[in-house]
């Protein structure tokens, strides 16, 4: 089966000449909830956006279902946009605008530049915003603007927005970096569920190890810019996790193992 997504020897440097990836590869299958983890700064952002197009890769190629994306401009590039949803951390929601606007926002790659800014919505996509957020659990939340929301109600409306692009690959930038574990929990399980039933394929970056752990198909450890584990979670040891994160096993200090502190949900790395 061919792969939905794959990314061959990717790499970015920065105008300062930071090295964000240094030759990236990998392949993501139809169905498949990746998580990619690592420490602050190993490139996990700037993959997703990448992958996206948000930034252009130095070398190396990103194909998406057969199109790849680094060549593409315009018109081009907004088709094959809208077939990837993108969560983000800060939820980049306009705080002027109701929950339903936002979410109706998901759509505009659909539309003509005429039609998006006069907010030209037609019935079934206003229909299909709200059936979305009646999904994630806010169909009474559509009027309110956003600025209005707690954390965790403002990331289940980004996830809708990302939705209602009919996405065929979800990509979620640490999207509970923010959140408390109630809401952390919440928006994880909406994520999870509703891209499991649906078909969606995932990237999720997190800065959780036992989340990856809970909810990954696949996880996928970035260590300064290069993978340095592609497998199942049952497969991501504790000496494992120490060399993503750059860690000396003799110099712990946890008075728990690091798969303890996993299971109790203690370990937010």
């Amino acid at each position: 089966m061919k792969p939905i997504l794959s990314i061959k020897n990717v790499k970015k440097t920065y105008a300062n000449q930071t090295q964000a990836l240094k030759g990236v590869s990998f392949d993501l299958h139809e169905g498949e909830f990746v998580a990619i983890i690592g420490s602050s700064g190993s490139g996990k952002s700037t993959l997703l956006r990448c992958i996206n197009q948000l930034i252009s890769q130095t070398e190396g190629s990103i194909v998406f279902k057969g199109i790849e994306v680094e060549k593409l401009k315009g018109t081009r590039l907004k088709k094959v946009r809208r077939e990837i949803g993108m969560i983000f951390q800060h939820y980049n929601l306009i705080d002027r605008l109701t929950v339903i606007q936002n979410v109706l926002h998901g759509r505009l790659g659909y539309m003509s530049d005429f039609h998006g800014i006069f907010d030209l919505y037609s019935m079934e996509d206003r229909w299909k915003a709200y059936s979305i957020l009646e999904r994630v659990g806010l169909a009474d939340e559509i009027h309110k603007r956003a600025d209005q929301l707690s954390g965790g109600q403002k990331q289940r409306v980004g996830i809708s927005r990302a939705l209602a692009q009919n996405p065929s690959l979800m990509l979620a930038d640490e999207p509970i970096a923010s959140l408390d574990p109630v809401s952390s929990n919440t928006v994880m399980d909406y994520l999870h569920g509703i891209c499991m039933e649906d078909g969606i394929s995932a990237i999720v970056s997190l800065h959780q190890v036992d989340y990856a752990i809970r909810y990954a198909t696949r996880i996928i450890g970035i260590k300064k810019g290069l993978i340095v584990f592609d497998g199942k979670a049952q497969d991501l040891s504790d000496s494992v996790i120490n060399n993503i994160y750059d860690r000396k096993s003799n110099e712990s200090n946890y008075e728990e193992s690091t798969h303890e502190m996993i299971q109790s949900g203690s370990l937010a790395v």
